[in-house]
């Protein structure tokens, strides 16, 4: 009986011009993820992660805070989608630029909340299937890779239990297709996954098993100031 423990990477550079680097805080994160897993003599006979800055450098520091020996496997499968081209493509007419669009979120009342009714508005459009042709990656598509790389993993992993670093996105549809999920929810669920917060599912080869989604004890008490969304 596989387990597969998924971790989404600790809090990238929102807002800087590279998004795909780990912050200070992020890379603490996965250092306190680290210890955790060597406190509790937590034991993995695999590791995976991403081709993603932002994946590899998690997988670094957490595996190193947890003197573990291991040398992750790259799947590219584990990338996420580009959320940029996701964003820009809601209103590109209102906002042709990144820069334009950080600048107007910037200036509302509550920028967060305001990202977040953007993001979600420029979800639908991207799930919804009828403008796949502004898209490199159409929803479908993604869902696909992100499934293609879950079962390759499963099958690679002997019995064994993997460690996985990748992003909110894949986790998030891989938890859909095992659990049924409509498309809004699994949008609400991707937005709700906590930096370097853990997602855990056994599965038999054929037969896959939730069994928790989202873990984030470890940034409570002492260390909820490393508890970031984003």
């Amino acid at each position: 009986m596989a387990l597969i423990t998924l971790i989404r990477h600790g809090q990238a550079s929102f807002g800087a011009a590279n998004y795909d680097q780990l912050s200070p805080k992020g890379f603490v994160q996965a250092r306190h993820l680290g210890e955790l897993f060597a406190s509790q003599q937590q034991q993995f006979d695999q590791a995976w992660m991403g081709e993603m800055a932002r994946h590899q450098q998690t997988a670094e520091r957490c595996l190193s805070a947890a003197s573990f020996v291991l040398n992750p496997l790259v799947h590219k499968g584990l990338n996420e989608f580009d959320h940029e081209q996701v964003l820009m493509n809601l209103d590109s007419a209102r906002y042709p630029t990144k820069q334009a669009l950080m600048q107007a979120i910037a200036a509302t009342e509550h920028p967060k909340k305001t990202l977040g009714k953007l993001f979600g508005a420029a979800m639908q459009r991207w799930q919804c299937g009828e403008y796949d042709c502004d898209y490199t990656e159409t929803w479908q598509q993604f869902q696909a890779r992100s499934h293609a790389a879950f079962n390759d993993i499963v099958a690679q992993s002997n019995g064994e239990h993997s460690v996985v670093f990748s992003s909110g996105g894949v986790i998030s549809v891989i938890v859909q297709a095992l659990m049924g999920l409509s498309d809004q929810v699994t949008f609400e669920l991707n937005w709700a996954l906590v930096n370097c917060g853990l997602t855990q599912i056994r599965s038999d080869g054929r037969k896959h098993t939730v069994l928790s989604i989202n873990e984030h004890n470890h940034f409570r008490g002492q260390a909820s100031d490393l508890l970031t969304w984003h």
